[in-house]
């Protein structure tokens, strides 16, 4: 994660469009989380041990720095976006948003035992593009719709894990990716390496601060850098 040289997150699967990526609160350092959507049906759920070989070994299946194979779910609906976080409630679920191609957003949540569920009432309908903000367990949206109007919903943590969406003064600016691609221009990717509108970033606290970088590159392959911030 701190190396300088992009990897390849979920190589032999074929997915498309953007990638989302959130520090979870699993393994002793915290795992990344990725969700990313299936090329034709459903979703993938990627994760990266952040632990040290020193670390105690809590994720048997993946070795330490390295991504797993990943996980398919969501079947049945062909997705052409998906936004994942860490949440607080549960006790630190995961949540999902993911746009389907009739423009439905749909909310998933990850529990131990279950795993995604996904919950009766989407977050909205008529959906564009989206963004979302996670705070002690409120999810607040911004949505832009099929007549280019952008509205701001928000899901208070009353009644989870069942979630109701309300109406909201204000939310999440929408991202262009634009200072995403700097950062990863910057980090010593070719600017024509990086498919447009696939480009996004998170911050983590691995090795003391990391700035989580994500992209496609141009054969369509998911790729990720961590930039050290220090």
């Amino acid at each position: 994660m701190l190396s300088r040289t992009p990897t390849a997150v979920g190589p032999d699967i074929a997915t498309s469009g953007p990638v989302s990526l959130a520090q979870g609160v699993y393994g002793a350092r915290g795992n990344l989380e990725l969700v990313a959507c299936d090329a034709a049906d459903g979703l993938w759920v990627f994760w990266f041990n952040a632990d040290l070989d020193t670390d105690p070994l809590e994720t048997p299946d993946v070795p330490p720095r390295r991504w797993s194979a990943g996980l398919r779910f969501a079947g049945g609906h062909r997705f052409v976006d998906a936004l994942i976080v860490q949440s607080t409630l549960g006790p630190d679920h995961l949540e999902v948003l993911a746009l389907d191609e009739h423009g439905v957003l749909q909310s998933w949540y990850w529990s131990p035992g279950p795993g995604f569920q996904r919950r009766v009432t989407d977050a909205a309908t008529a959906v564009v593009r989206f963004a979302a903000a996670h705070d002690g367990g409120t999810l607040r949206l911004t949505v832009e719709d099929s007549a280019e109007s952008v509205i701001h919903v928000v899901s208070p943590p009353r009644g989870y894990p069942a979630r109701g969406w309300f109406p909201a003064a204000s939310g999440p600016a929408l991202d262009d990716g634009a200072s995403s691609v700097q950062a990863i221009v910057a980090a010593g990717v070719p600017a024509e390496d990086i498919q447009p509108g696939t480009a996004r970033s998170a911050v983590s606290t691995c090795g003391g601060g990391t700035l989580e970088l994500t992209w496609r590159d141009a054969a369509g392959s998911i790729r990720h850098l961590g930039v050290p911030q220090h």
